[in-house]
């Protein structure tokens, strides 16, 4: 299992460490003596925060920061907003299913992992079976529709220099930043080598050393970068574009055409996660089902934007 440092994943939550350690602080005695002291400046267990309530069962910071160890393929989603309200999601459905099956007599409330697995399959059985076998013809289909995800897909080699916009920055921070792209475009535009500039303007750390090179990237990845390159050609560049980070002046260098499986050698795959993925989709209508006779309660003020129509609209 991957190790996942607490901080990132205090900061994916928009909270810092030291306001997850402020309950401690808040909550401790003051020190009588010395050795009072000594204690208290000793590694302590981090304080219990609780995030969100699902009839009446806490889930902690803690709580989140081991389901997203148990489920890795969460953890990169938990780091935007809408991830965030997913994953919440997620472990609130899961306590309502349990109660349901304790409540429906399918397991007991003392049921090990295994019995509890168990039950959820006779649940699902009943309430949100596995689909019929889909037609041939719509296999295709999928298969033609997602061919990135069966194979390498179209990947493209970037150089960049990039200008970084602090959070929270003010508005003269950001012209600030736009105006040393602009100042970057004209040494350019005059004739500078692009991994020399690169070299010495870029704000990004890690792109220093190899002159502004980030590697191969998806084509199709993030939106922004896909539209930003659409239409370059190896050896051209970008005019300055805005980025997530700040401004970008980006340089195409490589391309690398997709590798993508044949569907003959997919194609049980390709059944599986259709099959899988209608399943969900009556999974999560029974839990929205279930949420609407249940007590869900977002106790941090930080989450409660994330669900300005409740947690399951």
């Amino acid at each position: 299992m991957v190790k996942i440092a607490l901080g990132i994943l205090l900061a994916g939550l928009g909270l810092t460490a030291a306001s997850y350690a402020g309950a401690a602080a808040k909550s401790a005695p003051a020190a009588k003596s010395d050795k009072a002291a000594a204690e208290q400046s000793a590694p302590t267990k981090p304080p219990r925060v609780v995030m969100f309530k699902t009839n009446g069962v806490e889930v902690t910071v803690q709580d989140y920061v081991n389901f997203l160890q148990r489920n890795q393929a969460y953890v990169q989603k938990s780091m935007t907003d809408e991830g965030k309200a997913e994953v919440i999601r997620e472990i609130i459905g899961n306590q309502l299913l349990k109660d349901d099956i304790i409540k429906k007599g399918l397991a007991k409330k003392e049921a090990t992992a295994a019995e509890l697995g168990e039950a959820f399959q006779k649940l699902a059985k009943e309430h949100f079976p596995l689909p019929p076998m889909p037609e041939e013809d719509a296999v295709y289909k999928y298969y033609l529709d997602h061919q990135n995800d069966y194979g390498i897909p179209e990947m493209v080699r970037i150089s960049q220099i990039q200008f970084r916009i602090p959070d929270n920055a003010t508005p003269e921070q950001k012209v600030a930043a736009r105006q040393r792209a602009e100042a970057a475009l004209r040494r350019l535009d005059a004739g500078e080598p692009f991994p020399k500039l690169a070299g010495e303007l870029t704000e990004n750390p890690a792109a220093k050393p190899p002159q502004g090179d980030i590697g191969f990237l998806p084509r199709e990845g993030d939106p922004w970068l896909t539209e930003a390159v659409r239409n370059l050609k190896v050896g051209e560049r970008t005019k300055v574009i805005e980025s997530p980070a700040g401004y970008e002046i980006l340089m195409l260098t490589d391309v690398r055409k997709a590798l993508i499986t044949p569907y003959v050698n997919v194609r049980d795959k390709v059944i599986q996660r259709m099959r899988g993925a209608e399943q969900a989709k009556l999974r999560d209508a029974y839990i929205k089902d279930l949420a609407k006779h249940a007590k869900i309660e977002i106790v941090q003020e930080e989450l409660k934007p994330l669900f300005p129509k409740g947690v399951f609209p």
